[in-house]
């Protein structure tokens, strides 16, 4: 029961990512600016940092492939960002586990290379022509912002939420 915890936070962050923050932002940038909230992938890294690369990678698979069905044309393109990023940056180092500010940053490192990945992709099958200086500081910078700023709020609360259903793993096992 525990572990739907994790999978009911991403559901609804799939669901404000795609239909009420886009209109909520769109009073707050400017004309050529596009900002892209990140959100479930900030919670996949997080999830995966605290909990394991192995559960990372399949709410990545997971949830990857629900924005892909839901959002795109072209199916893997998520699946395989989020899966990879899961598992990737699922640090072991108990180091890196402990301290906010390095979940932080590689939150922000994960939507850094997300974006990169899926706009290379996207250039390369044709279905951007946006020039890569153009990409940068219309819609990389802002959307790093966003997204920095929320995984800055949401970091000890999925640290949290991770140590309630490790707990409650424990808990059943025994």
């Amino acid at each position: 029961m525990s572990r739907t915890y994790f999978s009911l936070v991403l559901l609804f962050l799939l669901v404000v990512e795609g239909s009420l923050l886009p209109n909520l932002l769109l009073n707050y940038t400017g004309s050529d600016q596009i900002v892209v909230p990140r959100f479930a992938l900030i919670v996949i890294v997080l999830i995966g940092l605290y909990s394991g690369k192995q559960v990372g990678m399949l709410y990545g698979l997971a949830f990857g492939l629900i924005f892909d069905v839901v959002y795109t044309n072209y199916l893997g393109i998520y699946t395989f960002g989020f899966a990879c990023l899961g598992y990737a940056l699922a640090v072991p180092l108990k180091a890196v586990k402990e301290s906010a500010l390095w979940a932080v940053v590689l939150a922000i490192v994960a939507v850094f290379a997300f974006e990169y990945y899926q706009y290379g992709l996207f250039y390369v099958l044709g279905v951007t022509e946006m020039q890569g200086s153009t990409f940068f500081m219309d819609r990389l910078l802002p959307t790093l912002v966003l997204n920095s700023a929320f995984a800055i709020l949401i970091v000890l609360p999925v640290r949290k939420l991770a140590a309630h259903v490790l707990e409650q793993a424990r808990i059943r096992q025994r």
